[in-house]
């Protein structure tokens, strides 16, 4: 075994494919490569339409952009393998988190979808491949997100001393490490932002958050926000872009009976985001340092907002030794070393599942 292994993440921003490599054993954890690839427009519009649709999924529908999204993965895996030199010999498993569409983990039948079909990437590129981390999760009685705290402790943890991560995609999650493990997940991170700034002024992100600093906080409306339920509930929680999306802040909006102009709802929305990320960070008991992953990293609005309402110190994961963009990514590469390894893992402090678990399902390249 050569200990080298490949992770994925193409995350609820759908903004890019990230992709890393590192090598792992019991005593080393280290990133080798990373690099991010475009999705194809096409595959991407079909993707936020229907991650972002609170409506029933056609099955079928699923299933093809499944299959379709896998063949986009296998071509990035050999391009990343190609451009990185790296020897496919050496390379143990492929760590696919794939993409989310639904994330149902409080109905009855609790569901989570990720699309991006394991099989017909083994297939195609030749390599072990490890997916479908969460299903495990949730039939062990867990959210079964979010899984990246099992990595940050690994990679980012420090003796005597508590930290967290956070990563700010299109949700945002926590990971608290120390003396003991915990995380879940904070809220919307990216997506009410992006959103807004799709329907508004048709561009994917407000860069830097730009268009939000030419607005004003409207306190009417973010105080309608902070009263969303979701925010209010105690951990373990989990959520998904099929939540909070634009149907989620024109539900919001019919509630006020102002009149606010759209630069204002995207300042109040830039407000929101860091308040609650903010709040999140205040509640961890002792928490003296906290690095950011992730897109939202790069928005120095957000950014700022989040560092005046905290008294931790606020950094971004390169500090730490890795930059925000691949950290995600080497989480999966993470979680298929524990899984190739049969390592199981105990997730009720974040998930609030039982027992010793094993997640993700290997596929091979018969």
């Amino acid at each position: 075994m050569k200990n080298h292994f490949i992770g994925i993440m193409t995350g609820t921003s759908v903004d890019a494919i990230d992709i890393a490599e590192l090598f792992i054993n019991k005593e080393e954890c280290k990133l080798l490569n990373a690099q991010s690839f475009q999705f194809p427009e096409k595959m991407r519009n079909k993707i936020l339409e229907i991650s972002r649709n609170k409506a029933v999924h056609d099955n079928f529908q699923i299933s093809s952009l499944s299959d379709e999204l896998a063949y986009i993965y296998a071509e990035s895996i050999d391009a990343f393998i190609y451009e990185s030199n790296i020897d496919r010999e050496c390379i143990n498993a492929v760590g696919i988190h794939g993409q989310t569409i639904s994330h149902k983990p409080d109905e009855i039948n609790p569901s989570s979808i990720q699309i991006g079909n394991g099989e017909i990437v083994a297939k195609e590129t030749g390599l072990i491949i490890v997916s479908d981390f969460r299903s495990a999760d949730i039939l062990a009685g867990g959210q079964g997100a979010p899984l990246a705290p099992l990595f940050h402790n690994r990679f980012f943890g420090k003796k005597d001393t508590t930290r967290a991560v956070i990563n700010i995609g299109g949700i945002a999650n926590i990971s608290v490490f120390g003396s003991n493990l915990m995380g879940y997940d904070i809220g919307p991170g990216n997506v009410l932002m992006d959103s807004w700034s799709r329907e508004k002024i048709s561009v994917d992100y407000d860069e830097n958050g730009h268009w939000a600093e030419t607005g004003c906080l409207h306190q009417k409306l973010f105080d309608n926000l902070m009263k969303e339920e979701f925010i209010r509930r105690n951990p373990p929680k989990s959520s998904g872009t099929d939540y909070f999306n634009i149907d989620w802040i024109k539900e919001k909006l019919s509630q006020i009976d102002d009149h606010i102009i759209d630069a204002d709802i995207q300042r109040t929305l830039t407000e929101f985001t860091a308040a609650i990320i903010a709040e999140a960070i205040n509640n961890a008991n002792d928490l003296k340092q906290v690095a950011i992953s992730g897109g939202g990293s790069k928005n120095k609005l957000l950014m700022d907002l989040i560092k005046k309402n905290v008294s931790s110190e606020i950094v971004t994961t390169d500090f730490w030794g890795m930059h925000p963009d691949w950290v995600e990514a080497a989480g999966f590469a993470y979680l298929a070393y524990l899984r190739m390894n049969d390592i199981s893992v105990d997730m009720s402090t974040i998930t609030g599942s039982k027992g010793g678990i094993k997640l993700g399902n290997i596929q091979r390249p018969n």
